[in-house]
């Protein structure tokens, strides 16, 4: 039988704590430049599609797709690259 005091469950190793505080890290850096690169995209896009509005729904129809594009594109660009 071990002699080892019980330790807290909310209590954790040091290293435990840098790596989880390095996951923490590395997530928001990854988000953060999903963020950046929809937010470049949907620049590019609505430049793009204002030059092609002919009418109100059509141009309200195309920003639209301006606006989904720039939320799934850099999502394919990862898989695409296969990063």
């Amino acid at each position: 039988m071990l002699n080892r005091p019980l330790e807290k469950p909310d209590s954790a190793h040091p290293q435990q704590l840098q790596a989880e505080a390095r996951a923490r890290l590395i997530m928001r850096a990854v988000w953060g430049g999903y963020v950046v690169a929809g937010l470049l995209t949907l620049f590019f896009q609505i430049i793009i599609r204002l030059q092609e509005c002919v009418g109100l729904p059509a141009c309200a129809a195309s920003l639209g797709k301006a606006v989904f594009w720039s939320i799934v594109w850099p999502f394919y660009w990862v898989f695409y690259f296969n990063l």
